[in-house]
């Protein structure tokens, strides 16, 4: 469950700041920080951290936080779509269903010893698992990683063209040049001081 959270369209497309944060976090299902024994499975994307149900409700939700829960699928966390499309685009995730509610993986699938489904006829973009087609990634991990990496590379590439722009033009010579300076014309305020000066008369 989600509760209410507005968002941009910027942040929906890019990688807002809490959902880079999560992959940070201690994983889904671990162990609370408080040491209770109920499972770690909600996100305070306010304060980005994971907690208990307890900790949820005492120190976030009580002040109007917006939490995400993730679900346990195949003892995986999982998202459910309904929850996430509000707040991120989600779309080229492999879509799963759990409880008849459709999800997404959050963490990363593949690894060296994890190939995926051997019917999966595409792989994820990031990590290579094998997922179905039209699908680009196997997790929103995957696609979070995919994205700040297509970021850094527009930042690089337009701070490659200011540095391009700069140095052409500092190689150009200036378009408005000024007039050629006639030859043997001087531009002296004052006259030349005579070579050889006049004496004065004699009286």
């Amino acid at each position: 469950m989600l509760e209410t959270m507005e968002c941009s369209q910027d942040e929906k497309t890019g990688v807002p700041t809490w959902l880079e944060r999560m992959f940070a976090a201690s994983k889904f299902y671990g162990a609370c920080e408080d040491g209770c024994l109920k499972p770690a499975k909600y996100y305070c994307t306010v304060c980005m951290i994971i907690v208990c149900e307890d900790r949820m409700e005492q120190d976030h939700k009580s002040r109007g936080h917006s939490i995400l829960t993730a679900y346990k699928s195949s003892g995986v966390a999982a998202l459910r779509i309904e929850d996430l499309q509000q707040v991120w685009d989600w779309t080229g995730i492999q879509q799963y269903t759990i409880n008849r509610r459709p999800i997404v993986y959050v963490n990363q699938k593949g690894g060296i010893h994890r190939s995926g489904s051997p019917n999966g006829d595409a792989k994820c973009k990031t990590c290579q698992y094998k997922i179905l087609a039209p699908s680009n990634f196997c997790s929103v991990e995957c696609k979070v990683k995919a994205v700040l990496e297509k970021i850094e590379e527009r930042k690089a590439e337009a701070l490659n063209q200011a540095r391009r722009k700069l140095e052409m033009t500092d190689s150009e010579s200036p378009s408005d040049a000024p007039a050629k300076i006639a030859a043997g014309k001087s531009f002296r305020k004052r006259p030349r001081k005579q070579s050889n000066p006049r004496r004065s008369p004699l009286f």
